[in-house]
């Protein structure tokens, strides 16, 4: 990769360039889950459900009919679950998009 303002190269996967200090500008790319969080948008309640779906790759209505099915056959225990992945799984974190031509505020 070339930095577009100083035109100095760059390695694969850096944010900041090494010469001039801007920020790379690139193509969004989707970054690899590996671990288990509640995404920012999506959520219903806490997004526990949204973040299982996402990780897994299911429906976030169908895990939320599931979670609801279990709950009124009388089972207490998932709300219980619930509760501590709410407290347990960490928030997405923010994703910044910077446009090609835009300066970061200093």
């Amino acid at each position: 990769m070339i930095c577009e303002s100083c035109s100095k190269q760059m390695n694969e996967g850096v944010k900041f360039c090494s010469g001039c200090g801007r920020p790379f500008v690139g193509e969004a790319s989707v970054p690899v889950q590996g671990k288990l969080v509640r995404p920012r948008y999506g959520r219903v309640i806490a997004g526990v459900c949204a973040g299982f779906a996402q990780q897994y790759g299911w429906d976030p209505i169908l895990v939320r009919l599931v979670l609801c099915f279990v709950v009124l056959a009388g089972f207490g225990s998932p709300i219980l679950a619930y509760l501590i992945a709410w407290i347990v799984m960490p928030n997405e974190p923010h994703a910044y998009v910077v446009q090609a031509g835009t300066q970061a505020a200093a």
